[in-house]
């Protein structure tokens, strides 16, 4: 009998081979060689699935969610999913060998369909960073070997059990249609025995298509022979996801990634191909790539169609989330300080420089992009000494005579009474509510409301566990990337920043075959490792890149229930009962303390699904235009 919650192929034994392989042969050899004695059969033996928000190791035959998780997805036979118009919805199929292993495997998911209606991929051209028509999308997971639990500094919590975060873990989701290492197809592609292969796979939901259940079929084929069938059924409810993302955010991207990976010199028209796949991919996530190393002309020449919305449109090979919409955040001169502000237009350093600059960037997104969120980047992560030098930059923009006066002042500290009034956009990191030397850090929530209510905005970046989630490091829970803006929502915060995407591109890691931090996307090309080159003229992304979108995407939810005047608490408390310093009063977090927010996807899953509900009842209002910029508030 089938284990609950595992579709498995039919035990019929194979029979050994006979010499010759003629059967007159075998009734000779009687007594001698047994016929029918049983040998360990090829393929596949077991498929199951799980959520977005889990990592299975490919090893790991006794993951807890082979057996069917309490989130609705699987059942043994059937993957149920469920979201709304305008949304990605994913899910992962886990492929079991056994045996002598699986070869040539290949996995189908051709449409869903309902009332005459399908939810299918017709892209456009072959072209895999073309989203015109691309709506269903399978990638296979790839796996890094883990050898030992990274450096878990200032006394973030590191997820435990240490085991779970332990061999080989999935991350890069490599697309099927990759031409693969050395040209070689990334599928069809083989399992070895006793070993999982997961295959990701994406859904997007048009913003036209009706509500309704929609159903079709996961082949799992083998040989050219499909041995699994597995029914999919889609639960579209009525709602709509806006194309404004409403937690603004600001994802780091150093050029070095196509310059040095990709092997193009900057601002070529290769390279500004490249980078076009590369921006798409992180817009069509909900996420905003920066380019912050930029004087203003060469904002205009090769960024400008990106905050307008000029780049994101079927015409520029775009469809998805926020098509015809710009970014809605950007950072100048990001990292340019103290010493080189001639990267941004901000040099010398003096206050006729600083307001000249101020004026023209402050100018130009009056004119063309009003509704970002621009600031001045002013300088990453300053030690104390540094804190006049910062004010008395940040006074030069308020103070002066121009509209530039108005250009936010951003910087990565703790919110210091020294930088008050400098300062409009405060970034926090580390644990929240720890004293150092200086004051309070990290997201500190009474000094938070102090300032807001004083018309700044404060927002949190990177990762520190306990205090809310790490997206940047591999041995981490999924849920880590997932939970941020969940813990966005619940504390009011404005904005979300992670400081890198690719922290090996302009060094000598090899991140397809090495841990390396700060890792959301791979370079589909690789100059430096060209074994591990998968033939992409643009960004793979990775697991926590999708789980960081199904967070954002979770945020939409919360807004819309807001907007249309539905109580939030009771759907985010369960998921976050506490992040910050909010944890039973104390002042701070440290590692004895494991983060009381939800580390598997089940809990996230069943408030999603009861938000949708709720939603569904309320069907009738669409916020799929919408424009508004401004945070929502947890009730």
């Amino acid at each position: 009998m089938p284990f609950p919650g595992i579709l498995m192929r039919a035990a019929v034994p194979m029979r050994a081979r006979c010499l010759f392989s003629v059967p007159a042969l075998c009734g000779l050899l009687v007594g001698i060689v047994s016929c029918s004695e049983p040998v360990p059969r090829a393929g596949l033996t077991a498929v199951w699935a799980v959520n977005e928000t889990e990592k299975v190791r490919r090893d790991d035959l006794e993951h807890p969610a082979r057996q069917g998780q309490d989130d609705g997805l699987w059942d043994g036979r059937t993957i149920r999913l469920f979201g709304g118009r305008n949304e990605f919805i994913g899910f992962q199929l886990i492929l079991e060998a056994g045996g002598t292993g699986a070869t040539r495997v290949d996995v189908r998911l051709d449409s869903l369909e309902a009332g005459g209606v399908a939810i299918s991929s017709k892209p456009v051209t072959a072209d895999p960073f073309d989203f015109r028509g691309r709506n269903i999308e399978l990638f296979l997971e790839h796996y890094v070997f883990v050898k030992e639990r990274s450096d878990w500094w200032l006394a973030s919590a590191r997820p435990l059990p240490d085991g779970d975060h332990i061999g080989w873990i999935p991350d890069a989701l490599v697309p099927f249609t990759a031409p693969g290492p050395r040209g070689v197809r990334t599928v069809p592609f083989s399992i070895p025995a006793g070993q999982l292969q997961g295959v990701w796979v994406d859904i997007y939901v048009p913003r036209t298509t009706p509500a309704g259940l929609y159903r079709g079929d996961v082949r799992v084929i083998e040989d050219s022979v499909t041995t699994f069938t597995v029914p999919v059924e889609l639960q579209v409810y009525d709602l709509v996801l806006s194309d404004t993302t409403h937690l603004h955010n600001h994802f780091f991207w150093g050029w070095p990634t196509i310059a040095a990976r990709h092997g193009a010199e900057r601002d070529s028209p290769r390279y500004r191909e490249i980078f076009h796949a590369y921006e798409k991919l992180f817009h069509r996530h909900r996420l905003d790539l920066i380019d912050g190393s930029r004087t203003l002309d060469e904002f205009r020449s090769n960024l400008a169609g990106y905050y307008t919305g000029r780049e994101f449109t079927l015409q520029r090979g775009y469809d998805g989330p926020g098509i015809g919409i710009g970014q809605q955040t950007y950072s100048i001169g990001t990292y340019d300080q103290p010493t080189d502000g001639w990267r941004s237009g901000f040099y010398p350093d003096t206050p006729e420089a600083w307001q000249q600059a101020s004026n023209a960037w402050e100018k130009w997104f009056r004119e063309n992009a009003p509704a970002v969120w621009r600031f001045k980047y002013m300088e990453d992560e300053p030690p104390y000494s540094h804190w006049p030098a910062i004010r008395q930059k940040g006074l030069w923009i308020r103070e002066g005579k121009g509209i530039g006066r108005a250009l936010g002042t951003h910087v990565t500290t703790r919110m210091g009474e020294e930088l008050t009034g400098a300062i409009s956009i405060w970034m926090t990191g580390g644990h929240a509510g720890w004293r150092d030397s200086g004051g309070t850090t990290g997201f500190d929530l009474p000094r938070v409301r102090e300032r807001q209510a004083a018309g700044d905005k404060v927002g949190f970046y990177n990762g520190q566990r306990p205090s809310y989630g790490d997206p940047g490091t591999l041995d981490n829970f999924a849920a880590d990337a997932r939970v941020n803006p969940w813990i966005a929502w619940k504390y009011h915060a404005d904005m979300y920043f992670v400081w890198e995407t690719a922290f090996y591109a302009d060094g000598g890691a090899n991140a397809w075959q090495q841990v390396v931090a700060g890792t959301l996307v791979y370079a589909g090309e690789d100059q430096k490792f060209p074994d591990d080159s998968r033939g992409l003229a643009g960004p793979v992304a990775s697991l926590r890149l999708k789980n960081l979108r199904r967070g954002f995407q979770d945020y939409e939810y919360l807004w819309l229930a807001d907007r249309l005047g539905i109580e939030t608490r009771p759907f985010v408390d369960p998921v976050v009962p506490a992040a910050f310093n909010d944890y039973n009063g104390s002042t701070f977090t440290n590692q004895s303390d494991q983060p009381l927010w939800a580390q598997h996807g089940v809990m996230y899953e069943k408030a999603r699904r009861a938000i949708a509900e709720s939603l569904h009842k309320a069907a009738g209002w669409s916020g799929s235009r919408s424009t508004s910029t401004t945070p929502g508030k947890a009730k």
